[in-house]
Formats: structure tokens, sequence, C-alpha cells
């Protein structure tokens, strides 16, 4: 939401206090050199909710949808997965962001904890905290090297998040497992998800989130399902509760317009800084664009990473190469989700409307805004001159 934050949220690393300035010139370096300093691995599909959103598969349906008729590969086994960390530590990752499905879903989860405590990775999780048991969240505070856990918040009430999720409960025990990590002293950020079903909670929501000290990283978009499916879209805001939400209870966070716009500034991190690992071992520029620039399973990700003509593809590209985007008006206001612009447009430089509409509303709200500070101001000279 912020016009400085990076397009990858989820990425966002945990900053300890007096560290972003550190970490900041770390990303800049990567970025520069072009080392997968941050990569997120998913350690699994499995999920225990349902959730109406969900990018990876239509969580109703049995199994993710089957292309051409050939059966999906399997995940990665804790082998092969411990093979690719230690490709990606003598790649230059340092922040590993572990995520699924539900991660805590993942049966090997403590032994993947374990060897990335080994190798010297800063962890951070992505879950949806359901199942933070105490035991669990005791066990998780034993990690040094945990940055922190992102937990997803999908209302402000237990009828509004359990309406996302479609399980009963699911809003208690998001909420009990983030007060048991915070208890252990485990950094926690709320990660909100503002649709159609709970925009009119995000003022609530923030609040909450503030009530216990927590950060939060805000997002308002939601993509068509990694499985070709698209019914997850009918969970987007509206137009008119995007103007509201940036009228009102986001109007802090609303763009306003001071996003770099030139050449040097307009790319993200992806396939530069940062990168992602699929379940099924697919290496993409991040978890939200579902391009496979290879797998792991048939070479090393130092090979991926170096050689991939997806990635060098990514990294020699202009801004004339996003044809809607260079004379767009509103690019400055852009959140420029590549994620979404892939899976709508099946091109990494090419457009999601619903994104570019909430650019130009971001745009006219500001606008709006400007124009209404000027006016007193215009008044006030008016009198002083009469």
């Amino acid at each position: 939401m912020d016009d400085e934050a990076p397009v990858c949220a989820d990425d966002a690393v945990f900053a300890p206090p007096g560290e972003h300035a550190v970490i900041s010139h770390l990303q800049g370096q990567a970025y520069a050199r072009t080392i997968p300093l941050n990569v997120t691995l998913e350690l699994t599909l499995r999920c225990n909710i349902r959730c109406l959103h969900c990018y990876n598969f239509d969580r109703d349906t049995r199994r993710p949808a089957c292309h051409g008729g050939e059966s999906l590969a399997p995940e990665l086994s804790v082998d092969e997965i411990f093979r690719v960390m230690g490709e990606l530590r003598e790649a230059g990752t340092l922040f590993l962001s572990l995520t699924g499905g539900e991660v805590l879903s993942a049966p090997h989860l403590f032994p993947v904890l374990d060897r990335a405590r080994d190798l010297g990775f800063a962890v951070q999780l992505l879950s949806n905290g359901t199942l933070l048991r105490p035991g669990v969240a005791a066990r998780l505070a034993g990690y040094r090297n945990l940055l922190g856990v992102s937990v997803s918040l999908y209302g402000a009430t237990a009828e509004v998040h359990d309406g996302i999720t479609q399980v009963r409960g699911s809003w208690r025990r998001t909420l009990d497992g983030v007060d048991r990590l915070r208890a252990q002293q485990v950094a926690v950020r709320l990660k909100l998800i503002l649709m159609r079903p709970n925009a009119h909670e995000a003022g609530a929501m923030r609040e909450l989130a503030a009530a216990r000290g927590l950060a939060t990283l805000i997002d308002l978009n939601v993509t068509a399902r990694h499985d070709g499916t698209d019914g997850s879209l009918a969970m987007r805001v509206t137009a008119d509760q995007v103007a509201a939400l940036y009228a009102g209870p986001l109007a802090d966070l609303a763009p306003k317009g001071t996003r770099s716009v030139d050449e040097a500034g307009f790319p993200c991190n992806c396939a530069r800084g940062n990168c992602a690992v699929t379940a099924r071992g697919d290496v993409q520029p991040c978890i939200a664009v579902p391009w496979a620039a290879g797998n792991v399973r048939q070479q090393p990700f130092g090979e991926i990473w170096r050689a991939s003509p997806v990635f060098q593809q990514i990294r020699g590209l202009k801004l004339a190469d996003y044809p809607g985007c260079g004379p767009c008006p509103d690019k400055a206001f852009c959140s420029r989700d590549r994620g979404a612009a892939f899976n709508a447009s099946g091109r990494y430089t090419g457009n999601d409307p619903f994104v570019c509409a909430t650019a130009g509303i971001a745009r006219k709200v500001a606008e709006d805004r400007a124009a209404s500070r000027a006016l007193p101001a215009a008044l006030s000279s008016a009198v002083c001159r009469g």
C-alpha cells in the first residue's frame, strides 16, 4: 500500500528496530548485483481452511485442475528441499520466507527450520495462524533466526473472517495463535487482504492490529487462480469500495503519486533480488507470478538463476516494453503488481484492468484532497487582500 513498499509484499523483511537502513542497503546491493537475497520457498499446497480468494486453486474442489490431462508432479520431498536450500545459500540467499498452502500443514516444517538455522538463513513464516497451538508457538520461539510470522486476517469479526475462510472458528483460532506468538516474544505482522466481503471492516481491522501493537501489510488485490480458474475474482473490491477506502480508513496509506516512474525506478525486485520456489520445484520471478524459469528437479537453482531465459528477459526489460504503462498518467500511483498482470494477461509486461483502475482512483482521490487543501488557503488569501 505504501508508495515505497516492495511489490512483493510477502517478502517485506521483518526488520529489527534500528536495522531498517542496513536491510535497505542490502536489498539495494542485491538488486544491483542480481543476487537472490530474498527467496520464498513454498513447502506445501496443503491447507486446513478454504479461502474463497485463494490464488493456488479453488479450495472447494478436490484437487487443482490438471492441464492437458497430465497429472501434476508431486511436491518436493524433504531431501529435495534440503538440497535446494543448500543451493540457495550458495547463490547468496539470506532471507527465506516459508509459505504454503498453510506452512504449518507441512509435515517437514520443523526439519526445514532446523536446516535453515544450520545454514544461517533469516527466516519468516507466512501462515493463517489457526494451527499455532501453544506447543507450536513455543517451539517456533526457540529459533533465534526466525525474524517473525506474517499472519493473514480477513475480518475484524468472526462472521466476516470465517465467511471468507469457510471454516467456523478460524477467526478466533487465528487471533489466539497471534497472541500465543506474542506471548513467546515472536514478532508478528498481520496481512490484511481487503475484499468485497470485508472492505467495510478495514478500519476495525487496523484498530484490532493497533490494539495488539502489530504491524500490518494491506493488499487490495485478488488475482485469478494459478490453475486457470477465475472464481476468486468475485472477491475483488469494487471501484466504489476502493474510493471509499482511500478517502476513509486507508487515507494515510493511499498512494500519493511519489513512486519513481523513470527507467531506473520502474522495475520491481522480481528476478533481480528475489524469486520463489514452488512446492513442485518451479522457480518463479516471485510467488505471485506463475511463470516458470526452470525446475530444481531438472537444474540446480544457481544455474536457473544465472541463465534462465525467463529471468534474462525480465532483467532486460525497459519501460517501453510495458506498452500499457509507459504512457499511463497513473503509473506513479500504481502498485505495478506483476503477479496480477501476468495472471490477467498471460504476459509479464501486460496489465490487469483492476490494478489500472485502482491507480486511477488513487490519483483522483489525491487530486481531490490537494484541491480541498488549496481552497481554504485561497480563500484566506482573498480575505487578506480584501
